[in-house]
């Protein structure tokens, strides 16, 4: 190799924005959360059916987390191209969702007492009862809370923006073939390989 091929090499590899260690990173750090994502998944799912008497709100923190952990392990392989729109969405839903869950009061049918509300959406992370609506609610957020829960909520809730921004951006991507379809067609050509 001559000097100006080794030069031109070096160039090529300094390029601006060229980082393969960070990308290598990256793609480790994204399928070790990814698969221990699908990992908890499972856990959950499966203590759901035998501990939890397969609530509602753990089945659907399992689906989530194991439909994303695949998404996730999939963008470390190859990025998808998601859209602005995507992102947005994704984003807002996901912001919304977990402040929405933090702070709205379920109600939950159970025990003796006349009203028991917890904070928290899928899982609960604080619970109060109460002989009135206000007084479990003031109990619920002046109590004790579970961290466990809300970093849990946290996870589901970033996951969910994922998948609705990877959903768009999937969206948008065929509306754009279906563009680029209907372009060759009006062009008169058949296959966009061009002719045999």
């Amino acid at each position: 190799m001559s000097a100006a091929e080794h030069d031109g090499y070096l160039a090529g590899e300094r390029r601006p924005g060229f980082r393969p260690r960070r990308r290598t990173l990256h793609a480790v750090v994204r399928v070790l959360v990814g698969g221990g994502s699908v990992i908890l998944g499972f856990y959950m799912g499966g203590m759901n059916a035998t501990v939890y008497e397969a609530q509602w709100n753990v089945s659907l923190f399992s689906a989530v987390v194991v439909i994303g952990g695949p998404i996730m392990i999939a963008q470390a392989r190859q990025q998808p191209r998601r859209s602005r729109a995507g992102r947005i969405a994704g984003t807002a839903v996901g912001a919304v969702g977990l402040l929405a869950s933090v702070v709205t009061p379920i109600q939950q049918a159970c025990c003796d007492a006349a009203w028991i509300v917890s904070l928290g959406l899928p899982l609960p992370w604080t619970t109060g009862n109460g002989d009135t609506w206000s007084q479990a609610v003031h109990e619920a957020w002046h109590g004790t809370w579970d961290p466990v829960s809300e970093i849990a909520n946290a996870i589901f809730w970033a996951y969910v923006g994922m998948i609705v921004a990877v959903v768009i951006g999937l969206f948008q991507r065929r509306s754009q073939l279906d563009r680029v379809d209907a372009g060759w067609k009006e062009d008169g050509v058949q296959d966009r390989d061009g002719p045999a």
